[in-house]
């Protein structure tokens, strides 16, 4: 089957990901440990991930926006880890 690509952030991705990016928009926190905490949008993580040259390198957000959940670069709010593989107990 082969992949189709659209343009999107300044970048091509696989049809459907834009409206993946436009529902992480949407999901503005996470339940950790009982407790509710922002998501660190793109670009407000430590470290320099390149937010003000380029999209997101694994999920195609753009500086300000929410990453898509399970990206590699998104941070966890409570630890500063990598969210995807934290130990925080996210609900």
């Amino acid at each position: 089957m082969d992949r189709k690509y659209v343009p999107y952030n300044g970048t091509q991705v696989i049809e459907g990901w834009p409206e993946k990016i436009r529902a992480a928009q949407r999901q503005k926190t996470y339940w950790i440990g009982g407790v509710e905490y922002p998501r660190i949008p793109y670009g407000e993580e430590d470290g320099d991930w390149g937010a003000d040259d380029h999209p997101c390198g694994d999920c195609a957000v753009v500086k300000g926006q929410l990453h898509v959940p399970g990206c590699d670069v998104e941070h966890c709010p409570v630890c500063g880890g990598q969210a995807i593989s934290c130990d925080c107990d996210c609900e």
